[in-house]
C-alpha cells in the first residue's frame, strides 16, 4: 500500500495547478462526454446508416454490464476513499460510497475495449485512449481513487465490454 499512497502523493503535489479547474470540470462530466459519444454513434447508425444498430447495442450492453459489475464490487468491497485515509491528500471532487473499483474508469474504458472489439477506426480509439487515460489519471490526482482501483475499473472494464460482445454475437440472427 506505501507504493499506491506514494503515487497518490506524487500525483497530488505535481498537478497543473492552473489546469485544476478544467481537469475538475471533465472528471465531473464522464458520463456527459459518454453519452455525447453514444449520440455520435446512435447518429451514425440510424441517420447516416453506416453502423449496424448491433454495434451501439453492443456498447450500451457493455456499458450496463460494467454499471451493474461496478455497483456490486463498490457494495461488496466497501473500500474507503484515499482523501478518508490520509488526511493529507485533498479531497477536490465529488465522490459516492466505495473506492474500489473506479466507476470513471470502468465507464470510459468499457468504452473503449467496446471501440477496439467493433472496429472503430484508429483516430476514435487514440483519441478515446487518451481520455481514457486522462479521467484514469485525474481520478488518482484529486484523492478520489487508489491506482489498484483504476487498475481494477480498467479490469472491470474489458470485462462487461468481453461479456456484452460474447451475448450479442452468441445470440445474434444468423
Amino acid at each position: 500500500m506505501t507504493v499506491e499512497k506514494d503515487l497518490l502523493f506524487f500525483l497530488q503535489t505535481h498537478r497543473c495547478d492552473a489546469c485544476d479547474r478544467l481537469f475538475i470540470f471533465l472528471t465531473e462530466y464522464v458520463s456527459v462526454v459518454t453519452a455525447l459519444v453514444l449520440l455520435w454513434a446512435a447518429y451514425r447508425v440510424y441517420v447516416r446508416k453506416v453502423w449496424s444498430p448491433r454495434l451501439l447495442g453492443y456498447w450500451l450492453l457493455a456499458l450496463a454490464l460494467t454499471a451493474a459489475m461496478v455497483h456490486l464490487l463498490k457494495w461488496a468491497v466497501d473500500r474507503p476513499r484515499p482523501y478518508q485515509v490520509y488526511q493529507a491528500l485533498h479531497k477536490m471532487v465529488p465522490a459516492g460510497q466505495g473506492s474500489f473499483p473506479s466507476g470513471h474508469t470502468a465507464e470510459v474504458f468499457t468504452l473503449w475495449w467496446a471501440m477496439w472489439w467493433s472496429g472503430i477506426s484508429k483516430k476514435w480509439l487514440v483519441l478515446w485512449g487518451v481520455w481514457a487515460l486522462f479521467i484514469a489519471y485525474t481520478r488518482m490526482a484529486f484523492g478520489a481513487h487508489y491506482p489498484s482501483d483504476i487498475i481494477g475499473g480498467i479490469a472491470v472494464a474489458w470485462l462487461g465490454a468481453w461479456l456484452a460482445r460474447f451475448l450479442i454475437f452468441k445470440y445474434r440472427k444468423k
